[in-house]
C-alpha cells in the first residue's frame, strides 16, 4: 500500500536499527541518524505510520496469545489451573491451609464470598492514544484471528477469512490514527460504555458461573448467595470534574441519563432474545402458582399487551410474562428519554436554574410522569425474572432457567445505570464556594479566613441547623453556581433515574477534616444530608425519618504529606458526631481514596509505595477503634510510575487485614482497552482480580513473619533516604523541569487530543507541581527515561546497603525472598529498568535539551539509572533485568528494535519544529510537522504498550 519505495526505506531502516544495537554499533547509528534527517515530511511521515501500524498488529497477535495459552491450559492440563485464576487460587487455598480445620476454613470462605465486594471504576484519564475507530478494526482483526485457530479449517474458508483479514489491515493502514477534534466529555461516555457492550455484560455472568463452579469442587456447601453482586462496576467519565471544566452539572446530568438508557436497551435485547427461545409450553412445562399470580397482575398494567400475548401465545406462559417484561422495559426507556430532554434541576422544593448567574428558583413547574409501569429499581426488574427463573425450574426446565439467571446476574450487578458514578472536585472548589457564601453572609469572618477548629465549629453548627443554608433567592457566581449545582443534580439523579446511579463523592486534595464537612453543607442544602435529633447516643433508630437519599464521601489522599496524615484526619472526622451520623445512614462504612499518581510525582516511587502501604495499615487501625468499616480506593494509573503494573500481584501485596473482601481499583486509559476490549481477556481480567481479593481476604495467621518488624525498619530507611534524593533531583536541581520539558514531547501532548481533561489543574501555571501526573509519565514515557519508575531508588538500595554492609544486603535479599508487598515494588521497578532504554534518551538529552544543560542533567539520570539497575539486581540475584520473567524480558528485546525508529523520528522532528528558523516554516508545513509528530507519540506508545 505504500509502494516499493516506502518498503526500501523502512527495511533499511529496520536493519540500521538492528545493527545499532547489536553490539552498541555507533557507525549504524551514525548512518541511521543522517539517513533519517535526509528524509522528507512525507517519506518520514510513511516510516513512521510502517512502524505504528506494525506495533497495532503485533499487540493484537499478542494479546491472541493470551487467549490461545487460556485455552491451552484448560484443555491440556486441567489439573494445573493457569496462574491467578480463581480455580487455581481456590485450589491452593483448600489445600495450603495447614492445621485449619476444613469446617472452619469453609465458614472463612463462606464469611469472604459473602462480603465480596470488587469494583473496577472506569475513567477518562487522557491515555489511551488509539483511536476507538482503530480499537473496533483491532477487536474484528482479532476475531478473525480465533476464526483461522479451528482446526481442519477447509481452504475455501481460510481464503474467505485471509481476504477478510486484508481487508481490516488495509482499513487500518488507511484510517488516521490522529484524532483530528478533541473528544467532547459526552465522547468519553459512550467510549467507555462500549466496553460494556463489547465484553463486560457477558463476561460477568460467565465469572460468577467459573466461581459457583469452583467453589463448589473445593469448598463443597459454600455458595454465591441469590441475587448477589460481588463485582460492580463504577465511573468516573461525566462526574470527574477536578480541573475539567467542560464536565458540567448537564454534562452529569446527560451521562446518568445515557448509562441508564444504555442499560435499559440492553435488557430490553436481551429480554427479546429470551422471548424468541423460552417457547415452553403450559402443557409440558406447567408454571408456578406465583409466575401465575404475576400475571394476573400484570395483564391489569399492560391490557393491551395482555390480549395480544394472550392470543399469540396462548399456552406459553413464559413468553407472556417476558413481553410483559419488555413493555415495562419499554415504558422505562420512554421516561428516560423524557428526563434526557429535560435541563432543569428539581430541588426539594423548588425547580432550580442550573445556568449560571441566575437566581436559583425558576419561575417553573414540574411535570412528574407517571411512575407505574415502569422500573425504578433494578430490584424490580431481578425480582420479576426471579419469577421467571424459578417457575422454569419448577418446571424442571432447568437449562432455560440458567439462562435466565444468567440475565439477573447481569441486572444484580449492572442495575438501571451500568455503572455507579462517583462525582470528584477539588477541596479548593468548596472553600471558594463557602468563602463566597460566607461573605454575601456578612460573616465576621469569612470561610477562607477561619482556622480549622474554626471550620469545624461553624460547618457542624450549619449542618445540625434546620434552616436552608443558602436562599433560594441568592445569586452566586458562575463557579460558585456550578458548585452547587452538581449536589443538586446528585439529588435529582437519586430521585428519577437511580437510588444507586451514584457511587460516590470524592472530594481531592482532601487536608482535613472540614473538607469533607464541606461537602455534608453543600449536600444538605441540596437535601441530601440533614440531622435528625434522636434519643441521646442513639445514632441508628428511626432511620426512616432521616432525609431518603445520602451522598456518601470519600477523602482522596495524594501527597506524601497527606498520606502520612491521614489517619489522624480520618480520627477526628470519626469523633465529630455530625459526620458519624452520616456514616450510621452508609451502615458505618468509610470509602477512603488513595493516590499512586501524584504521591509518585512528589515523593518518587519508592517513598510513594511505601507511604501507601503504611497508610493503609493506619487507616484501617484508626477505623477499627472507631468500629468503622473500611472500602479502600486504590488510584492507580496504567504505568509503574502511577501505580501500575500486574493488578493479582499488588492486591496480594497489600497489607494484611486491609482487603477484607473490598476494594475499589481505577481502570484508565490504555489499561480500559487492553484489559477489556476482547471478551476472553475482558474475562481473564476480571477472575485475576476477583481471585486475587479472595486470597488476600483470607485472614493472615495471627504469627506473621516475625521479621516484619524488621523489614518494615528497613523500608523507613530505604523510604526516607529516597525521598530526599528524589526531592533534591527534581524539585531542587536547577534546569531539571527544562530538562524535562525540552528533552521529552510533553509540550506537543495538547495537540493529541487524548481526552476532553486539560493536561494541568490551572491553566496559568507553568511549573511541575500543577502539571498533572500523566503528562509528567507520558514524556519520560515517550523519551524513553521512565524516570518516574525508578528515580532515586538506586541511591536508597546502595546507601542501605553501604551503612549495614552484606547484613544490608542479605537483609534486602530476605524482604524480596519473603516479603510480598517488597517482591512486588522491586519487580516493578525492575521492570520499569528494563523498558527503559538510555541510549535512546541520549539522542533527546543531546538534540533537544541544549549541549551543557542537556548532558549535566542526562548525566546524573544516567549514573543514577545504572546504579538502580546495578542494586536491583544485587537484590534479585539475577544477572540480567527480568531474568526470571524470560518471556517479558524477551518481548522487550524484539521490541526494542522495532520502536527504535520512531524514536530517532520523533527527536528528528521534535528538532525541525523547536529550530530557530521554525517559525519562517509556512504554516500548511508546520501543521504537517506537527502531525508526524504526534504520529510518532501514537506509535512509540503502542510499541511501549504504555503511554500515562
Amino acid at each position: 500500500l505504500g509502494g516499493e519505495s516506502l518498503f526500501a526505506m523502512e527495511e533499511q531502516v529496520r536493519n540500521l536499527c538492528k545493527e545499532s544495537r547489536s553490539a552498541n554499533n555507533r557507525s549504524a547509528e551514525r548512518r541511521l541518524k543522517r539517513l533519517l534527517g535526509e528524509l522528507t515530511l512525507e517519506e518520514a511521515i510513511g516510516v513512521i505510520r510502517a512502524f505504528s501500524v506494525y506495533f497495532q498488529l503485533v499487540n493484537i497477535a499478542e494479546q491472541h496469545h493470551r487467549i490461545r495459552r487460556k485455552l491451552y491450559y484448560e484443555l491440556h492440563t486441567p489439573e494445573q489451573p493457569q496462574r491467578g485464576s480463581i480455580a487455581e487460587t481456590l485450589r491452593q487455598i483448600a489445600r495450603g491451609k495447614s492445621g485449619k480445620a476444613a469446617k472452619e476454613l469453609r465458614l472463612e470462605m463462606q464469611e469472604v464470598i459473602d462480603r465480596l465486594e470488587v469494583r473496577p471504576v472506569m475513567t477518562a484519564h487522557p491515555t489511551e492514544a488509539a483511536r476507538r475507530t482503530l480499537l473496533e478494526k483491532h477487536r474484528r482483526i482479532a476475531e478473525l484471528l480465533t476464526d483461522f485457530d479451528a482446526p481442519e479449517l477447509p481452504r475455501r474458508q481460510r481464503e474467505v477469512l485471509a481476504a477478510r483479514l486484508a481487508a481490516e489491515v488495509e482499513s487500518v493502514w488507511q484510517t488516521d490514527e490522529v484524532r483530528q477534534t478533541q473528544p467532547t466529555v459526552l465522547d468519553e461516555v459512550n467510549n467507555g460504555l462500549y466496553y460494556f457492550d463489547a465484553t463486560l455484560f457477558d463476561a460477568l455472568p460467565s465469572l460468577l458461573r467459573e466461581l459457583e463452579v469452583r467453589l463448589a469442587e473445593e469448598f463443597p456447601g459454600v455458595t454465591l448467595r441469590d441475587g448477589a453482586a460481588p463485582l460492580r462496576f463504577g465511573s468516573w467519565i461525566g462526574g470527574d470534574r477536578d480541573g475539567n471544566p467542560f464536565v458540567t452539572a448537564e454534562v452529569t446530568w446527560e451521562t446518568l441519563v445515557l448509562q441508564q438508557r444504555h442499560a435499559l436497551r440492553k435488557y430490553i435485547a436481551t429480554t427479546g432474545e429470551l422471548s424468541r427461545r423460552l417457547s415452553e409450553s403450559i402443557r409440558f412445562a406447567p408454571p408456578s402458582s406465583e409466575l401465575l399470580k404475576s400475571l394476573e397482575r400484570d395483564r391489569e398494567d399492560f391490557p393491551e399487551i395482555a390480549i395480544e400475548a394472550g392470543e399469540r401465545n396462548a399456552e406459553e406462559p413464559y413468553r407472556q410474562k417476558l413481553a410483559f417484561i419488555y413493555a415495562r422495559l419499554e415504558s422505562s426507556l420512554r421516561r428516560n428519554r423524557a428526563l434526557g430532554s429535560a435541563l432543569l434541576i428539581d430541588s426539594p422544593n423548588s425547580l432550580i436554574s442550573i445556568r449560571p448567574g441566575l437566581p436559583l428558583i425558576a419561575a417553573l413547574t414540574r411535570s412528574r410522569e407517571s411512575n407505574e409501569n415502569v422500573y425504578r429499581l433494578g430490584d424490580q426488574l431481578w425480582e420479576d425474572l426471579r419469577l421467571l427463573r424459578d417457575g422454569l425450574r419448577s418446571a424442571r426446565a432447568l437449562f432455560a432457567a440458567e439462562e435466565v439467571n444468567r440475565f439477573m446476574q447481569q441486572v444484580a450487578a449492572f442495575d438501571l445505570h451500568v455503572a455507579a458514578l462517583d462525582l470528584r472536585q477539588h477541596s479548593d472548589r468548596h472553600t471558594a464556594a463557602l468563602t463566597e457564601i460566607t461573605r454575601k453572609f456578612g460573616l465576621a469572618r469569612d470561610y477562607s479566613r477561619m482556622t480549622e477548629p474554626e471550620r469545624v465549629e461553624w460547618l457542624t453548627a450549619e449542618i445540625e441547623s434546620p434552616r436552608p443554608f443558602v436562599s433560594p433567592e441568592s445569586v452566586f457566581s458562575s463557579e460558585t453556581t456550578e458548585t452547587l449545582n452538581v449536589f443538586r443534580v446528585a439529588r435529582r439523579a437519586l430521585d428519577e433515574i437511580s437510588p444507586r446511579a451514584l457511587g460516590t463523592y470524592i472530594v481531592s486534595m482532601t487536608r482535613d477534616t472540614s473538607d469533607l464537612l464541606a461537602v455534608l453543607l453543600l449536600a444538605k442544602q441540596a437535601g441530601l444530608f440533614g440531622v435528625v435529633r434522636e434519643a441521646a447516643g442513639d445514632l441508628s433508630a428511626n432511620r426512616s425519618q432521616r432525609v431518603s437519599h445520602q451522598l456518601s464521601v470519600a477523602p482522596l489522599f495524594e501527597t506524601i504529606d497527606d498520606l502520612r496524615r491521614a489517619p489522624e484526619v480520618m480520627q477526628r472526622l470519626f469523633a465529630n458526631p455530625v459526620y458519624r451520623q452520616q456514616l450510621a445512614l452508609r451502615d458505618n462504612l468509610q470509602e477512603i481514596m488513595i493516590g499512586y499518581s501524584d504521591s509518585s510525582k512528589d515523593g518518587g516511587i519508592l517513598t510513594s509505595s511505601w507511604a501507601l502501604y503504611q497508610a493503609q495499615e493506619r487507616l484501617w487501625q484508626a477505623a477499627r477503634e472507631a468500629n468503622v468499616e473500611l472500602r479502600l480506593f486504590h488510584g492507580r494509573g496504567g504505568t509503574v510510575g502511577r501505580g501500575g503494573g500486574p493488578s493479582h500481584e499488588a492486591i496480594l501485596a497489600q497489607p494484611a487485614g486491609t482487603v477484607a473482601s473490598r476494594i475499589k481499583i481505577t481502570e484508565q486509559g490504555e489499561v480500559v482497552s487492553s484489559k477489556y476490549s476482547l471478551p476472553e481477556i475482558a474475562l481473564r481480567s476480571l477472575e485475576l482480580t476477583t481471585a486475587a481479593v479472595i486470597a488476600a481476604s483470607l485472614k493472615h495467621d495471627a504469627s506473621s513473619s516475625p521479621r516484619l518488624p524488621g523489614w518494615k525498619e528497613a523500608m523507613d530507611v530505604l523510604s526516607a533516604t529516597a525521598y530526599t534524593e528524589y526531592r533534591r533531583l527534581v524539585y531542587e536541581t536547577d534546569g531539571f523541569y527544562d530538562y524535562f520539558t525540552k528533552a521529552t514531547p510533553v509540550e506537543e501532548f495538547q495537540r493529541l487530543r487524548l481526552g476532553s481533561r486539560p493536561d494541568r489543574r490551572r491553566h496559568t501555571s507553568k511549573g511541575l507541581a500543577d502539571l498533572r501526573a500523566i503528562p509528567w509519565v507520558f514524556g519520560w514515557t515517550q523519551s524513553r527515561h521512565l524516570v518516574p519508575g525508578w528515580l532515586a531508588v538506586g541511591t536508597a538500595l546502595e546507601s542501605f546497603r553501604n551503612e549495614r554492609g552484606s547484613d544490608g544486603l542479605a537483609l534486602l535479599r530476605e524482604m524480596y525472598r519473603e516479603w510480598p508487598f517488597f517482591h512486588s515494588t522491586i519487580s516493578n521497578i525492575e521492570m520499569t529498568l528494563a523498558k527503559a532504554d538510555f541510549q535512546i534518551a541520549r539522542q533527546y538529552a543531546e538534540r533537544l535539551a541544549g549541549r551543557t544543560p542537556g548532558r549535566r542533567i542526562f548525566a546524573v539520570l544516567s549514573e543514577e539509572y545504572e546504579r538502580t539497575c546495578r542494586m536491583v539486581l544485587a537484590v534479585t540475584g539475577e544477572k540480567r533485568l527480568l531474568d526470571k520473567s524470560p518471556v517479558l524480558q524477551r518481548s522487550i528485546a524484539v521490541r526494542n528494535p522495532y520502536v527504535d525508529p520512531m524514536s530517532y523520528l520523533q527527536v528528528e522532528l521534535l528538532a525541525r519544529k523547536r529550530a530557530k528558523g521554525a517559525k519562517t516554516i509556512a504554516a500548511g508545513e508546520r501543521d504537517k510537522l506537527l502531525y508526524a509528530i504526534l504520529l510518532t507519540v501514537n506509535g512509540i506508545a503502542a510499541g511501549m504498550r504504555n503511554t500515562g
